[in-house]
């Protein structure tokens, strides 16, 4: 979604090949899909933290959403419509009220675990992004992960519409979204997203 640099850790990422997805309309795949949409404060993920959550679970026979979570979450910095992470989600108004009034990233983190398959695949626009606060809110109740399997939509997108010759437009969420049924968005919600975003993807395997 915005990350792009590399960060070294010791964790490990395996990511699921381009290849493995688009055979998978052959076949079901091994876990549910977890699709993730954070808001956030900004774009240094050393120093910004997330605003809000949404998750949904997809089937992994049907790709039919299973379950849903979606909460506000209140960082530790002072919030103001001039954050640049709310700038560019749009967010103002009584939802600043919210954030300011929301749930802390570790009781958020307690509701979205009791929701999670016990293996899954983390499917994100943009996933380094989102992986990255989604491992620190699994930390902030001590559960982190050393392995994961990622989906990353954007990738998927990308390889799709490159060969797609109908298809004018950037690489943006925006105009992929819109391309694939979406209606403009007029500001972000993380929920919200997740559910464009399970569209998107479904409709991408179905290419194939």
């Amino acid at each position: 979604m915005r990350f792009q640099d590399q960060q070294q850790s010791s964790f490990s990422i395996e990511r699921e090949p381009a290849v493995v997805v688009f055979k998978s309309i052959m076949k079901n795949f091994s876990k549910d899909i977890l699709i993730v949409d954070f808001e956030v404060t900004g774009f240094n993920i050393d120093v910004d933290e997330p605003i809000q959550i949404g998750v949904i679970v997809l089937d992994k026979n049907t790709l039919e959403e299973k379950t849903s979570y979606a909460s506000w979450i209140k960082p530790s910095q002072e919030i103001s419509p001039q954050l640049a992470g709310l700038k560019w989600a749009n967010i103002s108004g009584d939802d600043i009220k919210k954030i300011k009034e929301a749930k802390s990233l570790y009781s958020v983190a307690i509701e979205t675990i009791k929701i999670l398959p016990e293996e899954y695949i983390f499917c994100a626009w943009n996933a380094s992004f989102d992986f990255y606060f989604w491992r620190k809110l699994l930390q902030s109740v001590n559960k982190d992960i050393h392995t994961a399997k990622i989906l990353d939509l954007w990738t998927l997108a990308y390889i799709n519409l490159h060969h797609d010759d109908e298809y004018k437009g950037d690489y943006k969420s925006e105009s992929v979204f819109q391309y694939f049924g979406a209606a403009p968005r007029l500001k972000h919600d993380g929920l919200e997203d997740c559910r464009i975003e399970a569209m998107v993807f479904k409709k991408l395997i179905a290419r194939y």
